[in-house]
């Protein structure tokens, strides 16, 4: 009589499956923030390192900063003139006019990018893609 072979049990596949996936998972989570500085999110120093990386993937530490900083320039703005005039509000003015300075000369490097893609998408001459191009541009430029 041949051996009986057992079938194997599809609940004990899946969770090996998914057991060696989650250990390909990173365990840590770094993101650059300023050139030499990283903030690390373990679970030695998050008490839900899940749900913070969930909250990196839709707004990045950059992006919560720089709102922060947009609503607090506001805030001084808004106080008496003496506090305005306050050495931690000139510093942190100071900080965000520096700060909105990089972004500008970053975005205007991003134009010069992109004019250099839209000339190399032009010589292509396709008169369609030329036709959209010139549509999406005005579109961007009357507003």
């Amino acid at each position: 009589m041949p051996p009986a072979t057992s079938t194997p049990d599809p609940a004990d596949y899946w969770l090996r499956s998914w057991r060696a996936l989650w250990q390909l998972a990173p365990q840590n989570l770094t993101q650059p923030i300023l050139p030499g500085w990283t903030l690390n999110i373990n679970s030695n120093n998050s008490s839900s390192p899940q749900t913070e990386a969930d909250v990196l993937n839709r707004h990045s530490y950059g992006r919560q900063l720089g709102r922060i900083g947009d609503v607090l320039a506001v805030l001084v703005a808004a106080q008496p003139r003496a506090v305005q005039q306050g050495e931690a509000a000139t510093e942190f003015l100071t900080m965000k006019r520096e700060i909105d300075a990089i972004k500008t000369r970053g975005a205007a490097q991003r134009i010069e990018q992109l004019a250099g893609d839209v000339e190399r998408l032009l010589a292509q001459g396709d008169a369609q893609l030329e036709r959209q191009l010139r549509e999406a541009l005005q579109r961007v430029l009357a507003a």
